[in-house]
């Protein structure tokens, strides 16, 4: 119970250093210098998916860091991805949701949890995606697959709201992109030890 717990810790702060720590100040700094402003005034669709893709590059990549360093053995079952998912998309809940719940409607607040759902899902599957490298010996190729893919369902935002304001068209692609990842992780289970091995 106790590695179980530690592996929700170390998820929670996994996104803590690498969005409000790390990326969301430099960030801030970048959209303040003139070059950005300047760039984004060009093509500012180019500059929000890449935006979008630093998300998936500071993440998948402490992702990576926080296994690689703080969860030896690579071989492990598959409640350890799992935990970590969960802590790292509560903990982004915390910090987004949390702060703005007492100004929100019951309606809004509906549509946020729907979100929030959504989006600790894709951070569980999408951690199966990055641990699955270590499970394989594909470290590398995996984790530069999850960026990608963090990346792309981030960039699906900026992409969506360019073409309509629906916020079934954002939900429906987020969703469809969670049941694709829910089975792509099912079918994961056979890299994993057995809970009584690990």
């Amino acid at each position: 119970m106790r590695k179980k717990i530690l592996y929700f810790v170390l998820g929670f702060l996994c996104f803590l250093i690498s969005q409000p720590l790390l990326r969301l100040p430099l960030l801030h700094k970048l959209q303040q210098t003139t070059g950005f402003a300047l760039a984004f005034m060009m093509n500012p669709l180019l500059i929000q998916v890449l935006i979008a893709l630093s998300a998936g590059v500071f993440e998948e990549t402490f992702r990576f860091l926080f296994k690689l360093f703080f969860l030896k053995p690579d071989k492990c079952a598959i409640s350890q991805p799992i935990l970590f998912g969960l802590g790292h998309g509560i903990s982004e809940v915390c910090v987004f949701l949390l702060p703005v719940v007492a100004m929100l409607s019951i309606s809004q607040l509906s549509i946020a949890l729907i979100e929030r759902i959504l989006a600790v899902t894709f951070h569980v599957t999408v951690t199966i995606a990055v641990w699955n490298g270590f499970q394989r010996n594909k470290k590398v190729l995996f984790l530069l697959l999850a960026i990608l893919l963090h990346g792309m369902v981030d960039a699906l935002i900026p992409i969506i709201s360019s073409v309509t304001t629906s916020v079934f068209a954002f939900y429906g692609a987020f969703l469809a992109v969670d049941i694709i990842m829910v089975i792509y992780a099912f079918h994961s289970r056979k890299y994993y030890l057995k809970e009584a091995i690990q």
